[in-house]
Formats: C-alpha cells, sequence, structure tokens
C-alpha cells in the first residue's frame, strides 16, 4: 500500500513539473518578439531623456541615467512576463497585445514628450487624447471644443540661463 501511495504521488508530482514547464516553454517563446520590440524603445528613451535633462539644464550622472534604464529593462520583463503568462493561461491571444501595447504607447509618449521638449514645445497628452476621441466623444456627450483641441502642442514657457521661468512682458 506504502508503494501504491508513493508511485501515484510521484506520477502527480512529474505531471505537475512537465505541465509547469511545457506551460512557461510556450509563454517563454511568445516573450521573446516583444522583449526584441522593448529594446529599440528603451534605447530611444534613455536617448531622448538625457538630451531634455540636458536641455533643462540637469546635470546627467551615469549612474543614475544606468539605474534607470535597467529598471525600466525589468519592469518591461515583467510587463511582458505577465502579459504572455495571462493570454497563455487564459487562451486569449489580444490580452497580450492589449497589456503591453498600452506599456509601449506610453514609453512611445515619453519618447515623444522628451523630443518635443528639446524642440522647445510642450505636448500635452490630456489634449491628444481629446483630438483621437474627439468624434467619438460627441456620440457618449463630450464636447471637446477647438480650444482645447489646440492646447495639444504649444511653446514651452522661456527661462533664463539658471532655468527659471521668464515672464513675458
Amino acid at each position: 500500500m506504502v508503494s501504491t501511495n508513493n508511485t501515484t504521488t510521484n506520477i502527480a508530482a512529474s505531471g505537475v513539473a512537465v505541465t509547469t514547464v511545457l506551460f512557461f516553454r510556450e509563454a517563454v517563446m511568445n516573450m521573446i518578439p516583444w522583449l526584441a520590440a522593448s529594446i529599440p524603445l528603451i534605447l530611444l528613451d534613455l536617448d531622448f531623456g538625457i538630451k531634455a535633462a540636458t536641455y533643462r539644464g540637469e546635470r546627467i550622472r551615469f549612474s543614475k541615467a544606468f539605474r534607470r534604464t535597467f529598471g525600466k529593462m525589468v519592469e518591461y520583463f515583467a510587463w511582458v512576463c505577465f502579459a504572455a503568462t495571462a493570454s497563455l493561461a487564459f487562451n486569449i491571444d489580444w490580452v497580450e497585445w492589449v497589456v503591453l501595447g498600452a506599456v509601449y504607447i506610453n514609453e512611445l509618449a515619453s519618447i515623444a514628450g522628451n523630443y518635443f521638449e528639446t524642440k522647445g514645445i510642450e505636448l500635452s497628452l490630456v489634449g491628444l487624447w481629446k483630438i483621437i476621441f474627439k468624434n467619438g466623444a460627441s456620440h457618449i456627450g463630450v464636447e471637446v471644443t477647438d480650444d482645447e483641441a489646440n492646447e495639444i502642442i504649444k511653446p514651452k514657457p522661456a527661462r533664463d540661463e539658471k532655468g527659471r521661468f521668464v515672464k513675458k512682458s
């Protein structure tokens, strides 16, 4: 009786182990393209982030840039792991597209914000969303005025050599 219980337990444990390994193997295979797509985004964000900080007159420290970039890489890995395993666990392919689409769109918005900042332009993401959803918003009773729509891109306020805002006279 004792050997039958041990055999059954061993078979069950082996089955769980094999299933788990196969699940994570498939999840990792799904992650590779998403991780590859995150590399250029991270590098672009680093480049434009350094340029924006330089434009603001901030001192750039290698350790801080490395720490933020490495932290971003870990966050991307965590998001990709979550999206791939959730998509696989629930057998819904679009879950990873929605989750990672939101993460990557957020990163692209950060890159665009840093890029426009170096050009002296302030990018209003709220205004951008209002424009994108202007037609759809009218169907649910939300009106977006032309003035609100024009606030998407506006010149940044002038600064002096110390980085303080200069009032226009």
